[in-house]
């Protein structure tokens, strides 16, 4: 059986950051603030170039931290929130197409994940939150591993659909499946070798009775996923065939790019499956967001999920620089420029990844520890901001404020 890599996400953004940083894989930048490498981990370039170069997120000098100025903590928190821009971009305000699953307008879809791990320290370390609309989990097509059984891998991160299926009623379930052209995956299965693993995963889908999110071959554009442009749109296309002609009704088809630069220099259309074939398109957003803007290669994904008028999931989001214990810097060089693009974007849903990356070393590259535990405060502020109404979370009125009808 072919073996599923440990670093279920995140992989991709720790090969590119290596490459990156070695000058490789990278064109000229446009000058200072430009993000087109943005997708690296930000510590591994000059702190000049960038918002947020020093391992612990803090921005430079010249963009002031309010977050660290005195003050109670509820002040800290509303100076903290006070940093997201709330203006929307008009021009990504449109009727979407062929979509499923999608919140009302003026509203996001709040994930978290990514692990069983993650979910224990969330929910121990933030009673009082509230619980989010979804939760992250990754599996691979070979086999119905860590879906309907718990799965430790070699990192000891845990994952198990039916788990939160079973824990968290009235909430979605975002669903990374993981297949690349190493090893042969993707054509295996083109060739069907995984039709039974489709059908099992359909009748599991359907008994789960809610929204399922699945990003089918997520990070499809990523160098390290090495993902044929003909044999993933093909290995797509079956999978969803297969999906549809088992009836399942509740599951939105993803469309995840890696958002950095991508393999072969290709354009992202180079792997589009089509557009009956796809209900949103996602983005992963890591380092690229300590950057003064996102870059080209985040512009490029929103700017073609609006052609196709698709909504956009923020599919995988973490601060590689880390959440430090002792500075509330990361909310203005990172979180902040989250939440704020969001509005401005016009981003349906977010999944945020509260993960001590330090756990998944790829390549030489090692990511701070980015869990949300780390600074109370922080914490505080991003579910301050998350407890707004325009976040969906769990609730006995999510599925129908969807779309959904179980």
């Amino acid at each position: 059986m072919t073996h599923v890599p440990t670093h279920w996400t995140g992989i991709g953004l720790l090969i590119a950051s290596s490459l990156l940083a070695c000058g490789e894989a990278n064109e000229p930048t446009d000058g200072p603030g430009d993000a087109d490498a943005g997708a690296m981990d930000a510590g591994t370039r000059d702190a000049g170039s960038m918002d947020g170069g020093s391992l612990d997120g803090a921005p430079p000098d010249d963009a002031g931290s309010p977050p660290d100025a005195g003050g109670t903590p509820d002040e800290l928190v509303a100076a903290m929130l006070d940093l997201v821009d709330t203006e929307v971009d008009p021009s990504y305000v449109y009727e979407f197409e062929g979509a499923r699953f999608v919140p009302p307008e003026g509203k996001t879809l709040l994930i978290l994940g990514q692990t069983l791990d993650a979910v224990e320290e969330l929910t121990t370390s933030f009673p009082d939150a509230p619980t989010p609309g979804g939760w992250s989990a990754y599996w691979g097509i070979p086999s119905m591993d860590y879906v309907t059984r718990e799965t430790t891998n070699e990192t000891g991160d845990r994952h198990h659909h039916q788990a939160l299926v079973e824990r968290f009623p009235n909430t979605v379930l975002h669903s990374g499946m993981w297949m690349v052209g190493t090893w042969g995956v993707a054509q295996r299965t083109v060739d069907g070798e995984f039709d039974p693993v489709i059908r099992d995963f359909s009748t599991w889908a359907k008994a789960a009775a809610r929204p399922i999110y699945l990003r089918i071959g997520y990070e499809f554009d990523g160098p390290h996923n090495e993902l044929d442009p003909a044999t993933y749109i093909a290995a797509y296309r079956r999978i969803v065939d297969i999906m549809r002609e088992e009836g399942v009704q509740n599951v939105a088809f993803v469309w995840h790019s890696f958002a950095a630069p991508p393999a072969g220099g290709r354009p992202i259309s180079a792997w589009w499956p089509g557009d009956d074939y796809v209900d949103w398109v996602a983005v992963s957003l890591f380092g690229q967001l300590y950057a003064r803007t996102p870059g080209r290669w985040v512009d490029a994904v929103f700017d073609y999920a609006r052609e196709k008028r698709k909504p956009v999931l923020v599919a995988e989001a973490s601060p590689t620089n880390g959440i430090n214990p002792g500075s509330n810097a990361v909310w203005a060089s990172w979180f902040a420029k989250l939440f704020s693009l969001s509005y401005a974007r016009n981003i349906k849903a977010i999944a945020f990844i509260s993960q001590n990356w330090r756990r998944n070393p790829s390549n030489g590259v090692t990511w701070e520890d980015a869990r949300l535990s780390n600074n109370p405060l922080v914490g505080r502020a991003f579910f301050a901001e998350t407890n707004q109404d325009r976040y969906l979370k769990q609730s006995p009125e999510l599925f129908e404020e969807l779309g959904y009808t179980p």
